[in-house]
């Protein structure tokens, strides 16, 4: 039992009511985007001594955050990107070699919108129809910005049918996300978070 001093008989205490979500809040990861990440986790664990984790939309998916993917994103080392290649080969579309991206939306920093840009070493797989990036030392650079140091992490788990799989945590999306000012984003895993709290 709680021993709370008696000065208040009433505290105020925040109730979360429970309600059963709506379908289209529950986070739902398609079998087919389930079905490639088993098999590139089986080629993997195990074979590979590069740090590599599923990130992107697929990573939060997987972790609770409400939003659709349909194409798995790795982030990994350079190294590493060559590594996925070749253990991975009968799955190549797009061999390892520099990339630069302009993403389709633009940071909001201070009220400015800037474009977004991304770097990698970057190779494509298409593993049962489901398209695979794998980002080798990504970057991210805003407007005339100076390049940002390529991404690093500690990597976060969830089990599949294949065993434990490597994800690129939410605390470092939730950085990115507002640091380029995608604040509906940073409310999207802030309330998975919640809700993942509030399930134990």
């Amino acid at each position: 039992m709680l021993n709370a001093p008696r000065k208040n008989p009433n505290p105020d205490i925040k109730i979360i009511p429970s309600r059963v979500p709506r379908p289209e809040e529950v986070p739902i990861v398609s079998p087919k985007l389930l079905r490639a990440a088993t098999i590139v986790l089986e080629g993997l664990q195990n074979n590979i001594p590069a740090k590599w984790a599923v990130g992107g939309d697929a990573a939060e998916l997987m972790m609770g955050v409400n939003v659709d993917a349909d194409y798995l994103e790795i982030l990994t080392t350079k190294e590493g990107c060559d590594e996925i290649s070749s253990q991975l080969s009968e799955y190549l579309t797009l061999a390892p070699g520099m990339v630069e991206k302009k993403l389709s939306r633009d940071a909001d920093v201070d009220g400015k919108m800037l474009p977004v840009y991304t770097r990698s070493y970057y190779a494509e797989l298409t593993v049962e129809g489901t398209k695979v990036e794998v980002h080798g030392d990504e970057q991210i650079k805003v407007g005339e910005w100076d390049w940002g140091d390529p991404l690093d992490y500690a990597a976060d788990y969830t089990y599949i049918q294949a065993g434990k799989l490597p994800l690129v945590p939410l605390s470092l999306k939730s950085e990115l996300d507002l640091g380029l000012g995608w604040l509906d984003r940073v409310k999207l895993i802030s309330d998975a978070v919640l809700q993942k709290h509030h399930d134990h």
